[in-house]
């Protein structure tokens, strides 16, 4: 019996290093390029601030999922994950399995930016190894969420499986920007699977969101990504009988944050609780330099946007000195506004500022804004858009413009025009709007155009070479993630499997 049990663990290992040998060639983006969480992110709560109250609110709406259809959905995805992602992706094109046999272009897409968004996470959880949410409450992971004691050694922030899981969404949303709406939610719902499980704060997962979204505006500096994308977009067609010049954008509106986003906070949800606590929490910050910084940044504006993002990109942004870079930021502040403005009215939610019955900290807007919703916010919205189209313009600076990006955002928590969670979920919004925009050829030039000028002013370049096999001198992990210095266990060096103690 011990025999056949050795016996069996050197299979499974052996099947675990060519997985992960595997995934290190069947990713958009190299290890060294990945967009650094630990930098461009907050830290993850610590459990006696005020921002834990919402992941605490959250695990226990968590809990009550589990014995609810939501839940036994979320119990459904948790094992197997690239296969659920198959199911979940051919369900929704109504084809009857993505595999790769019969859909070998989609197939390729899926894997790897099912290999991309986990890349996305590695670098935060090794170096917070914040403990989920199962360990510190002292529970077990509810049902099959993974093999439980790994998940006690890996960190819990951001979330992996979210991480992955936007990704894959975010590409089939360019794909096929028809069925973009669906698609988002599914992801998103992948994502709040791991909250029910109790595997993840609701923290983790929005950080997730954010990884996936950042690592899949890098893999878009490789050529490989958008050639793959145009080939599973080609393969679709075919199988649903269209003309080889189908246009997959004509008529095809921005996303329905609606459609793919949970509703807005309400004043009798538990969750309104941590957007009391974190809005007080913001509140004194108005009195700092970072508070100056968000009311002067309230401006909504190309020559806002020029400045926020010409200081992250270490280069002055003007209409006459980058033009083309400046088009690029109109054209999303234009489409970032359309996709804002539209969701403002279908779900509509008091300003803290009005519903507090307060002055905000930027008194000269409060007559014009006051009758607007706070859900989604138009500046969350646009900063965060901005964000991810530049870091694909200026990739060697990507953390920076993702760090403001996401500050630009905050803000507006700080001057109380928005609630937090009203901001979180807009980001999510600005993810779903850069693909349907990848989706277009107009927007992609505009794109190519920016990064071309950058290019030429600044001596970089922008775009990455596809992947190649190349291991020598590079540690992995078993499930292929790279092997830190403060790595230990059993790990693959040059090929062969070694212990590091």
């Amino acid at each position: 019996m011990i025999l056949k049990r050795w016996m069996l663990a050197a299979i499974l290992i052996f099947c675990g290093i060519n997985v992960c040998l595997a995934q290190q060639d069947n990713s958009y983006v190299k290890p060294d390029d990945v967009p650094n969480a630990t930098y461009f992110l907050p830290i993850h709560p610590d459990s006696v601030s005020p921002e834990f109250t919402d992941d605490l609110i959250q695990w226990e709406w968590g809990k009550t999922q589990r014995d609810t259809k939501r839940g036994e959905k979320a119990i459904r995805e948790q094992q197997n994950a690239s296969n659920v992602m198959r199911g979940i992706l051919a369900e929704v094109l109504e084809l009857s399995e993505i595999s790769n046999d019969k859909t070998p272009a989609l197939s390729k897409l899926l894997e790897k930016c099912y290999n991309t968004g986990g890349l996305s996470t590695q670098n935060a959880k090794d170096y917070y190894k914040r403990s989920r949410p199962f360990m510190m409450m002292n529970e077990q992971a509810w049902g099959e969420c993974g093999n439980e004691e790994e998940l006690r050694h890996e960190g819990s922030f951001p979330s992996y499986h979210t991480a992955f899981g936007w990704a894959v969404s975010l590409a089939f949303a360019e794909m096929w920007p028809a069925l973009q709406d669906t698609i988002l939610r599914r992801g998103f719902e992948f994502g709040e699977n791991q909250i029910i499980a109790g595997a993840n704060w609701q923290s983790d997962v929005n950080a997730g969101y954010l990884c996936g979204a950042a690592i899949i505006a890098r893999a878009h500096c490789n050529p490989e990504f958008e050639a793959d994308i145009a080939a599973a977009r080609a393969e679709y067609a075919q199988l649903k009988g269209l003309s080889a010049d189908y246009d997959p954008v004509e008529g095809v509106d921005v996303p329905h944050g609606e459609k793919f986003l949970n509703d807005p906070v309400d004043t009798a949800s538990y969750r309104y609780i941590s957007d009391l606590t974190l809005y007080w929490h913001a509140f004194p910050q108005r009195t700092t330099e970072r508070g100056k910084q968000a009311a002067e940044e309230a401006e909504y504006s190309v020559s806002m946007m020029q400045k926020v993002f010409g200081e992250a990109m270490n280069l002055p942004l003007s209409d006459e000195g980058t033009p083309k870079i400046t088009a690029l930021i109109a054209a999303v502040l234009e489409k970032s506004s359309e996709t804002a403005d539209r969701l403002k009215p279908i779900r509509f939610r008091k300003r803290p500022f009005v519903q507090l019955g307060q002055s905000s900290f930027v008194p000269g807007d409060e007559e014009k804004e006051r009758g607007k919703s706070s859900f989604p916010s138009g500046h969350t919205n646009l900063g965060w858009t901005e964000a991810l189209v530049l870091a694909e313009v200026a990739p060697d600076c990507q953390n920076e413009i993702l760090r403001r990006g996401y500050q630009y955002g905050y803000n507006r928590l700080i001057v109380g025009y928005h609630w937090f969670t009203d901001i979180e979920a807009t980001r999510m919004l600005s993810s779903g709007l850069v693909a349907r925009l990848h989706a277009d050829p107009v927007f992609r030039q505009l794109i190519a155009d920016a990064q071309a000028e950058y290019a030429h002013l600044t001596g970089t370049t922008t775009l990455s070479s596809p992947l190649k096999e190349d291991k020598r001198g590079t540690a992995y992990r078993l499930d292929g993630m790279p092997a830190k210095d403060g790595t230990f266990g059993i790990v693959i060096e040059e090929g062969k499997k070694i212990m590091r103690r």
